[in-house]
């Protein structure tokens, strides 16, 4: 049995706590914050509650191989719900368009918007799905420990298949030639962090998911999934320390012997970081000890940050489904204001989640609940006058295109923005997601698991590979601890 230290109780940090504490180890796992899920916390006012990050909840079999590794059942034990319609799409010329759950009904949808798009769809899903089995058969679920391990004989034939050297854009066009069908199927880049011109093509894999697996939500939203996995690490006898802070991990002779906290400090055989991994490197770290140095991450393509707005209404809107998108037209600015010059979007499109449309707990009798999301580039100026200006430009477009006026029944509003990423999660230049998705920024390009210059601090969470999203961040976890054991580290 060993003492094994993990800082930060996100995704990551819970699931490589329940598994290891599963596996017979002591576990500790300390949080700066006053709860469990890193990003997915839950925000609590006058009678709401907002998820404040993630949102969605698809890619399912990740979450079954999950619990199923402690016997429990996820779809009983989350309390499923299949979202139909999935989502819905405002265009700026007034179209909507809604996604089932149901691919017949999204097969009529495409043959409305695109000459046979009905078959272009089957076509382009047909693809997805054989990129999916390739990637889930050797490309997600395996450490890449140098770049022999990307480049040998077999991944690069994986990747030619997976069309790994290609960008998402190219690859929907190949098939689609309207806009709107491009949008409806290029929208996942978001979040991946990043823009569909330059987001390998492979990752189209999720809209095979997407369509063919529908999406969920569980019972407390993505909050929700956060309290069950702490619940199973609970179980497993993992130790929680909140509200405080790590300060220093102290290295002796290239091992960590101390994680020294703004409250004490520990001394383990092992520590996992599931911080943002900028700051475990050049924050706790001394230099001589960081695997990436700041050099490193000034040359990173870092993915959006987020103006987020948590707004309770006092009355029920009609109009919206739980997930919705507001598209413009010219939408290719928005990415070039985020990745090319960055800037506050001048014509933004947005995401709104209203999950009280199916869980009455999340608002007051007869009101809504709303989450705005503006995905923006990092490290811009963030004031309160900027961020409130922002947000009036933001309801001004979407009052308009859904005809609803909601400003003056706004009676909740907390907006969350660049700074606050970085003092309530010590987010790199306020990014919401970590590191985008391009092609050198996957899978071995990606930060290691294991550090280079400490033998006994590892890293897992939305740096890591698989990468950005609630899903690949358990499986960064599980890869994890499956390599610590594989290699008889922890024996």
């Amino acid at each position: 049995m060993k003492n094994i230290v993990v800082i930060g109780a996100g995704y990551g940090g819970l699931t490589a706590a329940a598994l290891l504490a599963k596996d017979g180890h002591s576990v500790t796992v300390i949080e700066k914050n006053e709860q469990p899920g890193g990003k997915a916390s839950l925000l609590e006012l006058d009678g709401f509650s907002f998820d404040m990050g993630p949102s969605w909840y698809m890619w399912p079999q990740v979450f079954d191989d999950f619990f199923a590794e402690f016997g429990k059942d996820a779809t009983e034990i989350l309390e499923l719900k299949k979202l139909d319609p999935s989502y819905r799409v405002f265009f700026d010329d007034g179209d909507v368009v809604d996604i089932s759950s149901d691919i017949e009904k999204n097969y009529d949808t495409f043959d409305k918007l695109e000459d046979n798009g009905a078959d272009k769809l089957k076509q382009y899903l047909d693809v997805c799905k054989k990129q999916y089995d390739i990637a889930m058969k050797g490309f997600v679920y395996r450490t890449y420990n140098s770049i022999f391990d990307f480049f040998s004989p077999r991944m690069v034939m994986d990747g030619l298949r997976l069309k790994a050297f290609s960008n998402f854009h190219s690859g929907v066009k190949k098939y689609f030639k309207e806009p709107k069908t491009q949008k409806l199927l290029e929208w996942i880049t978001v979040f991946l962090g990043g823009d569909p011109r330059n987001v390998p093509a492979m990752y189209c894999m999720m809209s095979y998911l997407d369509h063919h697996h529908g999406i969920y939500y569980p019972k407390g939203g993505m909050n929700g999934l956060a309290q069950q996995i702490y619940q199973i690490a609970l179980e497993n006898n993992v130790e929680f320390k909140f509200n405080e802070p790590v300060t220093k991990i102290k290295v002796d002779g290239k091992k960590a012997t101390e994680v020294i906290t703004e409250k004490g400090s520990y001394k383990p055989d092992f520590v996992i970081n599931n911080s943002d991994y900028h700051h475990g490197e050049t924050v706790l770290l001394e230099e001589e000890n960081q695997s990436y140095k700041q050099k490193y991450w000034e040359k990173s393509t870092m993915a959006v940050s987020m103006h987020l707005a948590y707004i309770g209404v006092n009355r029920k809107i009609d109009g919206l489904t739980h997930h919705n998108y507001f598209f413009e037209n010219e939408w290719t600015e928005h990415f070039d204001q985020i990745f090319k010059e960055p800037k506050w979007p001048d014509n933004p499109n947005f995401y709104v989640c209203c999950p009280s449309k199916v869980d009455d707990s999340v608002a007051p009798s007869g009101m809504e609940n709303l989450f705005f999301l503006v995905p923006v580039a990092c490290d811009l100026e963030d004031s309160d006058k900027v961020r409130e200006e922002y947000f009036e430009k933001v309801l001004d477009k979407f009052e308009k295109w859904t005809g609803e006026n909601i400003r003056d029944d706004i009676v909740v509003k907390s907006l969350f923005t660049h700074r606050d990423f970085k003092e309530r999660y010590n987010a790199y230049k306020g990014t919401g997601l970590g590191m985008a998705h391009t092609l050198w920024q996957t899978a071995v390009f990606r930060p290691k698991h294991k550090s280079s210059k400490v033998e006994n601090l590892y890293y897992t969470g939305q740096y890591n590979h698989p990468g950005v999203g609630v899903p690949t961040t358990v499986i960064s976890s599980q890869i994890l601890v499956n390599e610590l054991n594989q290699k008889g580290v922890l024996s």
